[in-house]
C-alpha cells in the first residue's frame, strides 16, 4: 500500500498538481501512524496477555503454598493439643491433696516428654517473591489489599511464637534436668539416648527435692504457657491462611 502511494506521488510531482500531492503525501503519513498505532496495541496486547498469565501463576503458587501451610498448622495444632493434654494431666495429679514429691519424681523421670517442635516456619517463598519483584502492583486492587494484610499478620504470628517459643527454651536451659536424666521414660526418643542403670539411681536417689520441686513446676507451667499461646497463634493462622487460601481459588477458578 505506501509503495502505491509512493508511486502516485511521484506520479503527481512529476505532473506538477501539488494539491492532490499533498493529499496523497498525508494519506501516507496517516497509513504510516495508523500502522504504529496498531503494531503497539497488539505489543500491549501481548504485554497485557503475559502479565495476565504471570499474574495466575503466581496466585496458583500463592494457592499451593497456603495449601502446604494449611496441612502443617493442622498437624501443628493436633501436636499441640495432645501435649497440653498430657500436661494438663501433670498439673492435675500434682495439684491434688495427697500428692507428693515421690508423684513428681515420676512424673519428672518417667511421663515427662520435654521434646516439641520448636520451628513456626511458613511457606513463604511466593509472597516474598512478589513483595520483592513488585508483582504485587499488578494486582487487583482487593486481592493486592488482602494478601498485604495477610502477609503482616502472619509475620507477627510469627514473631509471637518466636518470642514465646525463645521464652520456654530459656526458661528451659535455666531449670531444666536434662535429657539424661529421664532414664526411665518409655518414649522411644528417650529410651535410645538415655543412660540407664547404676549411675541413673544414683542421680535420682541424690537430686535434691526442692531443686526439683522448682525445675519441674518451672518446666511443666512455663511449657503449658507455650503451647497455649502457640495453639491460640496457631489457630488464628490457620483461620487466616484457610481464608486466603479459598478466596484465591474462588478468583482462580
Amino acid at each position: 500500500m505506501i509503495s502505491l502511494f509512493r508511486k502516485i506521488r511521484q506520479k503527481l510531482l512529476a505532473e506538477n498538481r501539488v494539491t492532490r500531492y499533498l493529499v496523497y503525501a498525508i494519506g501516507e503519513i496517516f497509513l504510516v501512524v495508523i500502522g504504529i498505532l496498531i503494531a503497539l496495541q497488539i505489543n500491549n496486547w501481548n504485554e497485557e496477555r503475559k502479565q495476565n498469565h504471570s499474574i495466575r501463576l503466581t496466585i496458583q503458587s500463592l494457592i499451593e503454598d497456603f495449601k502446604q501451610d494449611t496441612i502443617q498448622l493442622k498437624l501443628d495444632i493436633k501436636t499441640i493439643e495432645e501435649d497440653l493434654e498430657r500436661l494438663g494431666g501433670f498439673k492435675d495429679r500434682l495439684s491434688q491433696p495427697t500428692s507428693t514429691i515421690d508423684t513428681l519424681r515420676h512424673i519428672a523421670r518417667y511421663e515427662y516428654i520435654p521434646f516439641f517442635d520448636p520451628s513456626n516456619e511458613m511457606n513463604r517463598n511466593t509472597i516474598v517473591s512478589i513483595l520483592n519483584t513488585g508483582i504485587i502492583e499488578y494486582f487487583e486492587h482487593g486481592l493486592k489489599a488482602k494478601i498485604l494484610k495477610f502477609n503482616s499478620d502472619q509475620l507477627k504470628s510469627i514473631k509471637i511464637m518466636d518470642e514465646n517459643v525463645s521464652i520456654f527454651l530459656n526458661t528451659q536451659y535455666s531449670f531444666g534436668l536434662g535429657i539424661a536424666s529421664q532414664s526411665g521414660n518409655p518414649h522411644s526418643m528417650l529410651s535410645s539416648v538415655t543412660i540407664d542403670g547404676p549411675l541413673s539411681e544414683q542421680y535420682w536417689s541424690t537430686v535434691d527435692d526442692k531443686q526439683l520441686l522448682q525445675t519441674m513446676l518451672n518446666t511443666l507451667s512455663g511449657k503449658m504457657a507455650m503451647n497455649k499461646i502457640l495453639l491460640f497463634t496457631k489457630k488464628d493462622l490457620f483461620n487466616n491462611t484457610t481464608e486466603i487460601l479459598n478466596y484465591l481459588q474462588k478468583i482462580n477458578g
